[in-house]
């Protein structure tokens, strides 16, 4: 494996530092809210793909020819990522569990089936008295 490891079943663990790394490569993520939970086995966020690349030799060429100053990743101290990086899973394709969201609690739900119930009542209480209209209109 690309991390140095030999068992799939500890890819986010073992080994603790990847004994393959590929400096300045672009990879998927962050995700739409901006964080990065820099997981090994989240895919969608840490595969390095040609399509993300290949577009950066034309960048990376074009601030040697043009920029003297050094890009600002080149002076981030170590442990930098770690005083922001995001707590638990991400929400993408390796971690569909972690798509739940947050759930209305008990009372929550009861005062929304009162309210649906109340609405529903009131809707059915305007058909029935437009229709007891409608036939009354039609017996005049």
């Amino acid at each position: 494996m690309a991390s140095g490891g030999n068992d799939i079943s500890t890819l986010d663990t073992s080994p603790e530092n990847e004994t393959y790394v590929l400096y300045g490569a672009v990879i998927g993520g962050p995700n739409k809210y901006d964080q990065f939970y820099d997981i090994r086995s989240d895919w969608p966020e840490t595969e390095v793909a040609l399509d993300y690349n290949a577009p950066m030799l034309t960048l990376a060429a074009m601030h040697a020819m043009n920029d003297t100053s050094d890009p600002f990743f080149t002076s981030l101290e170590v442990g930098a990522y770690e005083k922001v990086r995001p707590k638990g899973r991400p929400c993408d394709g390796a971690f569909p569990e972690a798509c739940a969201g947050p759930q209305l609690s008990r009372g929550g739900r009861i005062a929304m089936a009162v309210v649906i119930t109340v609405v529903g009542l009131f809707i059915l209480g305007l058909l029935v008295w437009y229709l007891y209209e409608l036939k009354a209109a039609k017996a005049v």
